[in-house]
């Protein structure tokens, strides 16, 4: 990346009202102004809390704002050690971050995100090398975890051309994102089963819900069997794949060109 780029963006990011949130693997420096010796470089940790000389435990870093860490260093130092104390937070490093693009597209796989410069659906779709003849353009979606129940996700249309007044739409892409690009024929099963991937629609029978489940190998140890989540046009609809399986009643759902099964974990 470019150091004297990003030290000055995430100088101006720190003196927004919102704030850049911390991410697991962003290095951090904290430096307190006339006190050398309480200057800091702290990895951010994917879980877990970290230490500050004198103040002792901060509390866990990520998905915090740098704003809020340094009001409250400030108000720590201030209240026992210093007289006004004036601290500054410089993240020197971001830590890796990635969404996946999978389905019709040319080169599927990882893209990598950088936070000064987002990218958009479309955009990555691009990188991948374009959409394939295939490809069912209108049901292109982005996969989101849902913030509020982490057992969910959220289903976020991707524009079906590159028309300008299509493009307003377009979405910048969040790390962990799966943007799914279906095939005319296929679906996608995604999550807690075996083998995740594309299934073949039958020609002469009915593909359902429970059946996609059984030729990817079944549900994962941890899947949540209660709450599978197909996604079609940009809508969701969750059935109880377990009630089904045990004879306790349910209606599966017969799956069409482009939908994709999400099996959540159950272990949120």
């Amino acid at each position: 990346m470019r150091p004297a780029v990003l030290l000055c963006a995430l100088a101006a990011l720190a003196g927004a009202e919102s704030g850049y949130r911390l991410f697991p693997g962003d290095l951090i420096r904290v430096q307190v102004f006339d006190h050398a010796d309480l200057t800091i470089d702290l990895r951010v940790p994917d879980s877990g809390t970290t230490a500050f000389p004198l103040i002792g435990d901060l509390g866990p870093l990520r998905d915090r704002s740098a704003p809020a860490l340094v009001a409250d260093i400030t108000r720590r130092l201030g209240t026992d050690y210093l007289v006004d104390p004036v601290v500054t937070l410089t993240v020197t490093e971001f830590g890796p971050r990635q969404a996946v693009i999978m389905g019709a597209v040319k080169d599927g796989g990882a893209v990598p995100l950088d936070p000064q410069l987002p990218k958009t659906a479309i955009q990555a779709i691009g990188q991948a090398g374009g959409f394939e003849d295939d490809a069912d353009r209108s049901a292109t979606v982005i996969i989101r975890r849902d913030r509020d129940d982490p057992s969910l996700v959220l289903a976020i249309p991707v524009p079906a051309t590159d028309r300008t007044e299509a493009l307003a739409a377009d979405r910048p892409l969040d790390h962990g994102d799966v943007v799914i690009v279906p095939r005319l024929d296929r679906i996608y099963v995604i999550g807690m089963v075996q083998q995740p991937g594309a299934v073949a629609l039958p020609t002469r029978e009915v593909l359902t819900v429970s059946k996609a489940v059984s030729l990817t190998g079944g549900f994962a140890r941890f899947a949540r069997k209660d709450a599978v989540q197909i996604i079609r046009q940009g809508r969701i609809t969750v059935i109880d794949v377990e009630s089904l399986l045990t004879g306790k009643g349910g209606t599966d759902l017969d799956l069409k060109p482009g939908d994709t099964v999400y099996v959540p974990e159950s272990r949120f």
